[in-house]
């Protein structure tokens, strides 16, 4: 299979995927108990009143001309206008990505850079130090809400180190070096939570590739040249490390933002993780859809730049596949 083959093979598998994706999101956001109108209305109001809000809003339509208008809406970058916040989707998306984004990346390049350090070392060690590769699962099995609790209990509550809520402190709303100094101590607890599980997870995946590096003949001619332990492990076996580095990340991004939403609502940070939650605690189908429609493009982005990244990496990948 050559490699546009290839592309356009991962292109429509992926695009095949958000759509189904969307569709299933559609129906649950439907089907789901309560809705926008008794969500605005209030719990007292009257039938009519839920009636008049039905109308006003055009949900009183068949749900296939709203999935159709949904489906137009998508195509044209157009998420609607929110229910409770009356702004369009995008605006509203637009004001709160930043935030998300300066949290995710600041926990990637942390993790990714802690991870591969540590994986490689704990690998490459004359005992395997395989410790190290059991704490890192186990570490990337708990609960991010639960390390968060326990971070806020211990460095926020207890030591005072460190901001519980917030990006920024609105009694004194600094601003040049002073505001980026307030955003960064305001930003440590947010992302040593989203941090610490995605550690685990790529010293895991650097360990594993690091053992298997260890063992192959390379390196043991490299070792035969004279070479010092440190020059095989940082020039050698880290080189071969990055590519599977790389698509783990790139795979990853699904977990990155699963966890973000968690740490953005635990510590109010004010981004796509608190947008959703507002959402979905007021019925705001618009908004809703529009973040998840977000989110899943990016992760099917993400997973296709994975495949193309590891096929032009590995041939035999394309090549099993096009058998299959």
């Amino acid at each position: 299979m050559t490699a546009l083959a290839s592309a356009l093979r991962a292109v429509a598998a992926g695009v095949a995927t958000w759509l189904l994706i969307q569709t299933l999101l559609f129906g649950l956001v439907q089907a789901a108990p309560g809705g926008p109108a008794a969500a605005l209305a209030g719990d007292f109001a009257t039938r009519e009143t839920q009636a008049a809000i039905t109308r006003s809003y055009a949900l009183d339509r068949p749900v296939s001309a709203q999935y159709l208008s949904f489906l137009k809406g998508m195509a044209e970058g157009d998420f609607g206008v929110s229910y409770q916040y009356r702004r369009p989707v995008t605006d509203l998306i637009a004001d709160r990505l930043g935030p998300t984004l300066a949290l995710m990346l600041s926990a990637l390049v942390i993790s990714v850079f802690v991870g591969r350090a540590l994986g490689i070392w704990a690998a490459t060690r004359r005992d395997g130090a395989r410790w190290v590769a059991l704490a890192a699962a186990a570490v990337h099995a708990l609960p991010v809400f639960w390390v968060g609790q326990l971070l806020m209990l211990s460095l926020g509550l207890e030591l005072a180190w460190f901001p519980l809520s917030g990006m920024s402190d609105l009694r004194r709303e600094p601003s040049g070096l002073a505001g980026a100094a307030d955003l960064a101590w305001h930003a440590v607890l947010p992302v040593l939570t989203l941090s610490l599980q995605q550690i685990g997870f790529f010293v895991t995946v650097a360990y594993a590739k690091a053992r298997l590096e260890s063992e192959k003949g390379y390196v043991r001619a490299a070792r035969s040249r004279g070479l010092t332990e440190r020059a095989v492990v940082w020039r050698h076996v880290s080189r071969n490390v990055a590519p599977q580095l790389a698509t783990a990340t790139l795979n990853h991004v699904g977990m990155l933002f699963t966890g973000a939403v968690l740490v953005e609502t635990l510590f109010a940070w004010p981004g796509l993780g608190r947008l959703l939650t507002g959402a979905i605690l007021s019925r705001d189908h618009p908004v809703l859809l529009g973040v998840f429609a977000l989110i899943t493009s990016a992760v099917i982005v993400c997973s296709v730049l994975a495949a193309l990244v590891q096929a032009r990496l590995d041939p035999r990948i394309a090549d099993e596949r096009e058998v299959a």
